[in-house]
């Protein structure tokens, strides 16, 4: 019996752990639990990095679908006339609205605007007396351009009240303009100029964007799209297959329906550009405080430098030279670009007019 006791006594020893097994097991699991453990704080961190660069650029993105959205509305209702009234000699396509796109420096009364603007019209419909509300159609002066500046005239008006107001933001907004239709004023201006081939001028979106009559600084109808858009360039374009280098049309990145040229495979004369290349840079919030020193209006010209964009032929040379000089800065952004196809173009090579 005490042989049988004493195996049996062996039997159970060699079946359990000794202290020092049970310590490398120990620590084994705490190793598994700790890797277990990273990969998964390195997950939530990954996944809230993610989604905060999401949140941070939606707006940009929302704001660049207005864009596209909007300018494949662009329309000149064209018809065809007498191309003299008074000495007729042929007929000729004839249009009283107008389409303009180009740097924004030449087309603003800002001298110092950065990059492109562009103004259309378009069937959007906005009105502001409601009696016209179901008039789905009524024609409106649209734009998109660059503004830099504070922020203390979008504030409300109670934030500046006080004794300490908050810091000022600088900032480069993208502004969207959209005239109502009372206001609009191409027919009327090309009344002024004795028709329609008379009128050249930009007072119909000028004078939106700078609040002068019938507007006030106060009263333009130009409202913050999203800020910390830094670049915004538009090319307009012939299809592909006209142009396979996609700068014939805009060389310059200027295109005016009011202009005239003899070469008939691209005279914009009143028409629409078939196709407009839209890029725009935006920089998240986070970038955009670093560059803010205090309350002074932060240094812009560093991100600028080297890339003027005037010339289509060296697009691709000036965007990589805008994303250099925001990496060098250290400036986290994203580049959104699309061709729009205007779907009221009709585009016509053999107009000579």
């Amino acid at each position: 019996m005490s042989a049988l006791f004493a195996a049996g006594s062996r039997f159970l020893r060699s079946r359990g752990f000794t202290l020092i097994e049970l310590l490398v097991s120990v620590a084994i699991l705490a190793l598994l639990l700790l890797v277990i453990a990273s990969i998964i704080d390195a997950t939530r961190r990954t996944w809230g990095y993610a989604s905060g660069r999401i949140e941070e650029f939606r707006g940009a993105r929302e704001a660049f679908e207005s864009i596209t959205s909007k300018l494949s509305q662009a329309t000149l209702n064209p018809y065809w006339d007498y191309n003299d009234p008074n000495d007729p000699t042929s007929y000729s396509r004839q249009s009283e609205l107008r389409f303009r796109s180009g740097p924004a420096s030449a087309l603003l009364s800002d001298s110092t605007a950065r990059t492109h603007g562009i103004f259309f019209t378009a069937p959007l419909g906005y009105v502001n007396n409601t009696n016209y509300a179901d008039l789905g159609t009524l024609m409106n002066t649209c734009g998109f351009f660059l503004e830099f500046g504070s922020d203390k005239d979008w504030r409300p008006k109670f934030v500046n009240q006080g004794g300490n107001p908050p810091r000022e933001r600088y900032r480069s907004r993208l502004m969207e303009l959209v005239g109502p239709a009372e206001s609009f004023s191409l027919y009327d201006e090309a009344q002024k100029a004795g028709g329609n081939a008379g009128y050249d001028g930009v007072s119909w979106f000028k004078s939106a964007v700078d609040g002068t009559a019938p507007y006030t600084p106060s009263t333009r109808p130009v409202r913050v799209l999203a800020e910390n858009i830094v670049a915004l360039i538009f090319l307009p374009k012939l299809s592909s297959q006209e142009d396979s280098s996609g700068i014939k049309l805009a060389p310059n990145y200027e295109y005016d329906s009011t202009d005239s040229k003899s070469d008939g495979t691209i005279n914009p004369k009143n028409q629409l550009p078939p196709v407009v290349q839209v890029t725009m840079v935006a920089v998240d919030e986070t970038s955009f405080i670093r560059l803010q020193n205090g309350d002074s209006p932060p240094d812009m010209a560093p991100i600028y430098a080297g890339c003027a964009f005037t010339d289509a032929s060296q697009y691709e040379r000036d965007l990589q030279k805008l994303e250099s000089n925001l990496k060098s800065l250290n400036l986290s952004y994203r580049i959104f670009t699309m061709n729009v196809a205007l779907k009221a173009a009709k585009w016509s090579r053999e107009q000579k007019n």
